[in-house]
């Protein structure tokens, strides 16, 4: 909900956002169970350019593979590699829960 509130804020300029789970926060990157309902969301959110990546030793941890993943999912090596790498590159970071 953040992302797409933060999508509809005519007042922050967005020139692109990524979306980076770690830790058990990749689990909602995986088809929907009666735990995880957030496909429909996710592909909401992909059609209107926002990236969602999963953190690859988090997914390793938890037994994921790439095909585990949702469509349009990117698994990246670390998730706080990917962080720092998007930071070098000017991204701003937000946390949530």
């Amino acid at each position: 909900m953040n992302a797409k509130n933060l999508l509809d804020d005519e007042s922050v300029p967005i020139k692109d956002l990524v979306v980076l789970a770690n830790g058990k926060g990749v689990q909602l990157y995986t088809p929907p169970t009666d735990d995880n309902k957030f496909e429909g969301q996710i592909t909401s959110l992909q059609d209107r350019g926002v990236t969602f990546r999963a953190c690859g030793n988090a997914m390793e941890m938890l037994g994921l593979t790439k095909d585990d993943l949702l469509p349009r999912v990117e698994r990246v090596p670390s998730g706080v590699g990917e962080l720092a790498r998007l930071q070098e590159l000017g991204y701003g970071y937000i946390k949530t829960p």
